[in-house]
């Protein structure tokens, strides 16, 4: 089996298919600012829901909170699933890219996902997504005692996160393909 094939298939059990002829939009966040988005304080562009670890119902209470939180902040529309999820690309070394994927019945994003490439294990996330029309991040997450969903609206207007793209865009730091994607976000949102 391909990596390009595992990959489809680990997304396959989240619920997610890949688009692959859907352009991520010009000027979007790149992922390795976008993750970044935790450092948003909260606050109007800012709205979070968490679930302790220890509770009976925690993946429905998580895929709940993050379909809700996803439709009413506009990282998708009910009846159009699609969005981007920031993936590594398949048998490279590099750092995550945008990839469109569409939400498909029956899904499972924060239980069967998490336990594949985006999460650490069944119920633990760790994925961060996009809109198709760059305003809305959304990540799921796992922290000590919960785990939970954070969207971030207009990224371009949080200067936390064009801070560390300029940081990023000059220091010596990670891979060079994302501090040139750092400095074109910023010169595209100025």
């Amino acid at each position: 089996m391909s990596d390009q094939s595992e990959r489809e298939g680990q997304l396959a059990l989240a619920g997610l298919s890949v688009q692959p002829a859907v352009a991520v939009p010009a000027g979007a966040v790149p992922p390795a600012v976008a993750g970044q988005m935790m450092s948003v304080l909260p606050g109007d562009t800012r709205s979070e829901a968490w679930v302790d670890v220890e509770d009976p119902l925690l993946h429905e209470k998580a895929n709940s909170d993050w379909y809700r939180l996803s439709v009413t902040n506009g990282l998708f529309k009910e009846e159009d699933p699609t969005f981007f999820i920031a993936l590594r690309p398949p048998g490279e070394e590099g750092p995550s890219r945008w990839t469109c994927v569409t939400l498909q019945d029956p899904w499972d994003i924060m239980g069967k996902g998490a336990a594949g490439i985006l999460g650490s294990s069944y119920g633990r996330p760790e994925f961060l997504t996009l809109s198709r029309d760059g305003s809305v991040l959304c990540c799921g997450t796992t922290s000590q005692f919960s785990i939970g969903t954070v969207v971030v609206t207009s990224p371009e207007r949080q200067e936390v996160l064009r801070r560390f793209a300029r940081y990023l865009s000059i220091a010596d730091i990670g891979h060079p393909e994302s501090r040139a994607a750092a400095k074109r976000w910023l010169d595209s949102t100025e």
